[in-house]
C-alpha cells in the first residue's frame, strides 16, 4: 500500500508541476493533464482494490470525486477558479481521497488539510500577486482607486464597517479567554479594513486583468466580459461559464475586430505548493 501511495503522489506532483509550468506561460491548463491525473488515480486504485486492498480505497475516490466535482463547479460558476483549477482539485480529490500510508494520522482527514493548505497559499500567492500588477500599472491602479473610494457605495461601506467593528471590538472585552480575545480583536480590524481591501482588489481588477483581444486569440472559457452586439443585435450574451468554441466562431464569422476579457492569476501553483506542503505533512494552520 505503502508503494501505491507514493505512486499516487508522484503522479499528483508530476502532473501539478507540469500544469503549473502551462498556467504561468499560456495562462491554461490542458485538458488532458487534469483528466490523466483523475483516470490515472481512479484506474490504480481500482486496480489496488482488486488486489490486497479493501474496496473502499477505490469508492472513496468516487465520494471523493463526487465532492471536489461540486467544490470545483462553485469556485467555477462564481468566477473564483478557471475550469483548469476545478477539473484540478477534482484530480486532487481521486488522488488523495485516503491518507497516504507514508503520512503520519491525524485528527483531520488528510484531504481536508490539503484543501486547507491550498486555500492559504492560494491567499498569500494572491495578495503578492496583486501586489505586482498593482506596481507594474500603478498609475492605472492609482486613478481607478481613486474613483472608486469616491464613490457613494464606499461611504455606505465605510459606515456599515464602523458600526460592525465597534460591536465586535466592545465584545471583545467581554471575553475573558486572552487568545479568544484577540481573535475577535483581529476580526474587528479585519471587518475595518474590508472597505479598503475591497478598493484595492476591484483597483487591480480594473487597471490590470482587463484586456481588449481578437476573436482569434479566445480559448474556450475565456470570460467575455460584455455582450457583443452586431447592428443592434445580442450575438454573444456574457456567460458565468465563459465563452464557448461555437461562439468564437460565430464571433470570427460576424468580423468583430476585438472583445473585452478578463484575464485571471494562473492559480495552478498555489496547487502544487499546498499539495507539496500537504505530502511533507506541513499543516499551516499550525503556524498561524
Amino acid at each position: 500500500m505503502v508503494m501505491i501511495d507514493i505512486l499516487l503522489a508522484s503522479i499528483a506532483l508530476l502532473g501539478l508541476g507540469a500544469a503549473s509550468w502551462h498556467d504561468l506561460k499560456t495562462r491554461e491548463v490542458p485538458d488532458w493533464i487534469t483528466y490523466g491525473l483523475i483516470f490515472s488515480g481512479l484506474g490504480i486504485r481500482f486496480i489496488a482494490a482488486l488486489g490486497p486492498e479493501s474496496w473502499v480505497y477505490f469508492f472513496s475516490a468516487v465520494i471523493a470525486l463526487g465532492i471536489t466535482y461540486l467544490l470545483g463547479s462553485l469556485m467555477y460558476y462564481t468566477k473564483q477558479w478557471g475550469g483548469g483549477d476545478a477539473k484540478m482539485i477534482m484530480a486532487l480529490g481521486v488522488i488523495f481521497s485516503t491518507r497516504p500510508a507514508f503520512v503520519a494520522p491525524a485528527i483531520i482527514p488528510f484531504l481536508a488539510i490539503l484543501c486547507i493548505n491550498i486555500v492559504i497559499v492560494g491567499a498569500l500567492y494572491g495578495l503578492i500577486w496583486g501586489i505586482l500588477l498593482s506596481w507594474k500599472h500603478r498609475k492605472k491602479f492609482t486613478d481607478r482607486a481613486r474613483e472608486l473610494l469616491q464613490e457613494k457605495r464606499m461611504l455606505k461601506m465605510r459606515i456599515i464597517a464602523i458600526s460592525c467593528a465597534i460591536v465586535i471590538i466592545a465584545a471583545a472585552f467581554l471575553v475573558q479567554d486572552p487568545f479568544l480575545r484577540i481573535g475577535v480583536l483581529t476580526a474587528g480590524l479585519m471587518v475595518l479594513l474590508y472597505p479598503y481591501l475591497w478598493v484595492y482588489i476591484k483597483a487591480v481588477e480594473k487597471s490590470a486583468m482587463y484586456k481588449h483581444v481578437k476573436p482569434q486569440q479566445l480559448t474556450e472559457g475565456d470570460w467575455v466580459e460584455k455582450d457583443i452586439l452586431v447592428n443592434k443585435r445580442v450575438i454573444y450574451k456574457v456567460k458565468n461559464t465563459g465563452i464557448e468554441k461555437e461562439d468564437i466562431q460565430k464571433l470570427i464569422k460576424a468580423k468583430i475586430k476585438e472583445v473585452l476579457v478578463k484575464e485571471g492569476i494562473p492559480f495552478i501553483p498555489p496547487f502544487f505548493i499546498g499539495t507539496i506542503l500537504t505530502v511533507l505533512q506541513w499543516n499551516i494552520l499550525n503556524f498561524i
